[in-house]
């Protein structure tokens, strides 16, 4: 009997310490000392309904795609906290290629001084000098016409291309025709990603020099519908193609004179929800440049605002361990609120 009262004893000061006293200690320090923090270093800001609202949390990355705000890391995650996760994507990885071509070509600059023309102008010239790139694309880069094929996709419909993959199929029979020849112990009708590589091979041929590129088409009942059309070499074209671009040895003299891109600004943390970029990123042209143009009010003085938003940036940024360790870092959600508040958006009227 006595041993049986020192056991009970002993697992109530067990429980009593372990998940009494010291989770309320820990609670009461958090929320004495370190108060923000315990609470998820949110930060708040007015709604324009008058009230102070959350906006964010300064240790989770969120979505930035409007051209007046810095933009954060791709995530893997979509910026979703409760699936945080890096894509595990190598160097090699044809899907990490395609992303990061995705995100440049539309975007990427030459060096000042050193090219007449831009980038996405050398693209267009060079997707249309031969006629039928479209179909040495889709052979060389599956992945990207996989991509492209299946991008607005759901469990119960192909998307737009994928879709005018199967109507083009339907009106040029001999593309099922040969891939049932190439494919012979199949049954099943083939889906739109089976037919990629005679797709394009049959479009190039009735449309060379042209891109199935998804486009608005206003209605004449003023309504706006997409729909795939063959269009001459478009911003999809600078996106899709960039890669094999800048592969083709022919433009090397050309894309040894691209700008650097900071590595941080094309590859994803490994949670996804890192809150900061390093200042070189902010402070590239592809970063800087752009939230100064668009915070500059027409008529402006471009170099002061441009200079101001510069020292926000740096005032922003920090070294991590007191300036130990790695490069300066910026953590993106104080700084967009800052530049908010600081700088107007002109609006477009």
């Amino acid at each position: 009997m006595k041993h049986v009262r020192a056991n009970l004893l002993l697992l109530g000061l067990s429980f009593a310490i372990c998940c009494i006293a010291y989770p309320s200690l820990l609670w009461a320090i958090g929320q004495t000392i370190f108060l923000t923090k315990s609470n998820g270093s949110l930060m708040t800001g007015m709604g324009q309904d008058g009230t102070q609202r959350t906006i964010g949390s300064r240790q989770i990355a969120q979505s930035f795609t409007g051209d007046e705000y810095f933009w954060p890391r791709p995530s893997a995650a979509s910026y979703n906290a409760t699936a945080a996760g890096g894509s595990n994507w190598g160097a090699n990885n044809p899907k990490l290629r395609d992303r990061v071509a995705q995100q440049l070509g539309p975007i990427i600059r030459y060096k000042p001084g050193t090219q007449p023309r831009t980038p996405q102008q050398d693209i267009e010239d060079w997707f249309a000098a031969k006629p039928d790139r479209a179909a040495d694309w889709a052979r060389e880069y599956s992945v990207a016409a996989a991509n492209w094929a299946m991008a607005d996709s759901t469990n119960n419909t192909y998307g737009l291309q994928g879709n005018f993959i199967l109507a083009w199929a339907e009106h040029h029979p001999d593309l099922i025709e040969q891939w049932k020849n190439a494919n012979r112990a199949k049954t099943d009708h083939p889906k739109p990603v089976d037919l990629i590589p005679l797709f394009f091979v049959s479009f190039a041929r009735a449309h060379p020099g042209k891109w199935p590129a998804v486009v608005e088409v206003k209605q004449t009942d003023g309504s706006v519908i997409k729909q795939v059309e063959p269009v001459a070499p478009d911003a999809s074209v600078h996106a899709n193609f960039f890669d094999m671009w800048l592969q083709d040895p022919a433009n090397r003299p050309k894309t040894a004179d691209l700008e650097p891109v900071p590595a941080d600004m094309v590859t994803a943390s490994g949670s996804g929800l890192d809150p900061h970029i390093t200042l070189r990123n902010a402070m590239s042209v592809y970063q800087f440049d752009r939230v100064a143009a668009k915070r500059t009010l027409p008529g402006g003085n471009a170099a002061k605002i441009r200079n101001d938003i510069e020292k926000l940036v740096r005032k922003h940024s920090f070294t991590p361990l007191c300036g130990l360790v790695g490069e300066p870092l910026v953590n993106l959600l104080e700084l967009n609120v800052d530049l908010d508040r600081h700088f107007t958006v002109p609006s477009v009227r």
